[in-house]
Order: C-alpha cells, then structure tokens, then sequence
C-alpha cells in the first residue's frame, strides 16, 4: 500500500494482506510472477515502527493457506520469526525456512527439526543494526526491540544444534549494511564450530533452498561454483571474512570470477 494509506512506504519489499482468500490469491500471484519461494512476516520487526515484537502477524488458518498454495507450486515458505510463539505456530502449519529464531525454545527447536525444517539465524543483522540504526533514523523504540533480539541470539544458535535442527548461514543485511555480511562468520564462531558454519553455507543451505546437488557441494553435475581458501578454515574460520581477502581464486557456475593464484 502507498504511504498515504500506511503513514510510510513499504517500497518493493512486500504487500499487506488480510484473510485467507488475500493471502492465497497473493501468494498464487507472486509464484507466477517467479518467485522462488514465498516469505511472510509472521511475527514483529526490529526496525518496522508499528508493530511490537510480540505480533503474530498471520492468523492460523492464513499460514496453512500460504503453505498449501506453495506446497501446490512444487516450493516453500520462508518466515521472518523471533519469539517461541510465533515459531512453533509455523512449524505447525508446515513453515519450511524459520528466519532469525532468537528467542527460541529447546522444545519448539526439537518439534521443528522433526519436522524437518531448516532455520536461519541472522546475527550480524542486529549488531549492524546496533551500530548505525541512529544514523538510518531508528529510535528508542526500535533499539530495545533489537536488544532483545540481539541478546538472545548466541543462545539460540546452542539450543537449536542442540536440538539437531540444522541452520544456514544468512545475514538479512540491506543496503549500506550488506558492509557487515562477513561478520556473520565471527558471530557464528562464538558457539559454533568451523565445521558446522561451513556446513550451513554449503551444504545445508542448499538443503533449504531445495538445491541439493545441485550446490554447496563438490560433485559431478553440481553448479560449480568453487573457492580457493589461502589457508584452512576448518582452524581458523576468520579466513572466510574481510570480503575475500583470503579467497585467491573463486569460480562461479565454471567459470572463473577471480583468480589471484
């Protein structure tokens, strides 16, 4: 809707949508239109300025509907999620892709990993957001939703590998932010070890997108799409930050896109 109708402008990041019929007639629109996937905001922001962090977003019965018209397109559907509430309720309705899940439960984590879903976490996004949310126009009201985010957010990354329920490397940085998208790997390594962040950048997030094979492997009849790391990550993971400054070569899809050997 435009800023006349909301008091601000969503720009091209989404569309409201009330009511069953709404939400399946959007998503059926936004799949033939080429979408991949479909991604609803099921629960609060940080940053949006209306809605507190404890707001479900979606009814029920709206979140299977999502779930059906994308199961029935052969894809899946992805949700912005942060409190425990929120997350068990998209399990339930068959969420595939759970983004964020700061505030995350042991018992929700375990009922999402049988459920074979695949969670996101996205830790850079709040500390960049800590960093230079004043300067980007966010408020005291905004800066305490992020700080309890924020503060949950190593915790979650125990409970869910404790949980068994797999995680891929995300960072939901936009704009002038994305400068920060490396510092995903040092947040990560706080809890995580080297082996397991490769994995969700490899191996796992292509689980999630539905892609196995096909990338974040090595193997005949994969994309590949290959990096040269000038040292050994699995010791020392910092060598996958600073922007590549320790990937000499990397190749995308077979075909060189850098090659410093």
């Amino acid at each position: 809707r435009p800023a006349a109708k909301t008091g601000f402008a969503l720009g091209a990041l989404g569309r409201l949508v009330d009511g069953v019929d709404e939400v399946r007639r959007s998503a059926r629109e936004e799949i033939k239109g080429g979408a991949d996937f479909i991604k609803i905001m099921a629960n609060g922001g940080v940053a949006s300025p209306t809605d507190p962090i404890h707001f479900l977003g979606f009814s029920v019965s709206e979140l299977q509907a999502v779930v059906e018209e994308a199961a029935m397109a052969g894809t899946y559907v992805s949700a912005h999620l942060y409190t425990d509430q929120a997350i068990r309720r998209a399990v339930e309705a068959g969420v595939h892709s759970l983004e964020h899940c700061n505030l995350i439960s042991a018992e929700t984590a375990k009922l999402a990993a049988e459920k074979g879903c695949i969670a996101v976490p996205t830790l850079v996004a709040y500390d960049a957001l800590w960093l230079e949310g004043k300067a980007l126009g966010l408020g005291p009201a905004e800066f305490e939703k992020i700080d309890v985010v924020r503060s949950g957010g190593l915790n979650s990354l125990a409970i869910m590998r404790d949980a068994g329920l797999p995680m891929a490397f995300g960072s939901d940085l936009l704009g002038g932010l994305r400068k920060y998208h490396c510092m995903e790997f040092e947040l990560l390594a706080k809890v995580l070890t080297p082996a397991e962040i490769i994995r969700s950048a490899t191996t796992v997030g292509a689980d999630l997108c539905r892609m196995t094979g096909l990338i974040g492997t090595i193997a005949a009849g994969a994309h590949a799409d290959l990096i040269v790391v000038d040292g050994d990550p699995l010791t020392d993971i910092t060598l996958l930050q600073d922007d590549g400054a320790h990937l000499p070569l990397i190749m995308r899809g077979g075909e060189l896109f850098k090659d410093r050997v």
